[in-house]
This record gives C-alpha cells, structure tokens and sequence, in this order.
C-alpha cells in the first residue's frame, strides 16, 4: 500500500491529538471534566474514522478517466 508523506503526516498528527485527548480523560480532576473528554475523544475518533474511509472508499472506487490496469481513457 503506497501511503504519501502527507497522508503519513495526517495520520500521526491524528494520532498525537488522540494520545492527547485520551491522557486528558486519564488525568480529568472530576468527574464533569472527564465526561467531557471522553465526549471529545468520541468525535475526534469517529471524525479520523470518517476520514480515514472516504480516503479508502476514494482509493477503491474505479476513475472515470483511467482502467484498472491505470491506462488513460480518452
């Protein structure tokens, strides 16, 4: 699978917050302040997910303009 410095990027990027919001929920002082960490981790996992399967579902999906083989149609 060839992945991009860009995509690369992304991901780690991705992941870096996801630590970081994870440790936030870890280390909440209350119980208010947990839930709403954990709330925040929710999104920002379903929100990569999201991502994450567009960009895969873009991959997969066959181009107008080229084969399978990756030959330009005209």
């Amino acid at each position: 699978m060839d992945i991009s410095v860009d995509n690369y990027s992304q991901a780690l990027r991705a992941l870096k917050r996801q630590k970081l919001a994870v440790e936030r929920t870890l280390g909440a002082r209350s119980n208010e302040e947990c839930v709403v960490a954990s709330r925040w981790v929710g999104a920002w996992q379903k929100l990569v997910q999201a991502r994450l399967d567009r960009n895969l579902a873009a991959q997969a999906a066959p181009s107008r303009y080229g084969d399978r083989a990756g030959r330009l149609l005209h």
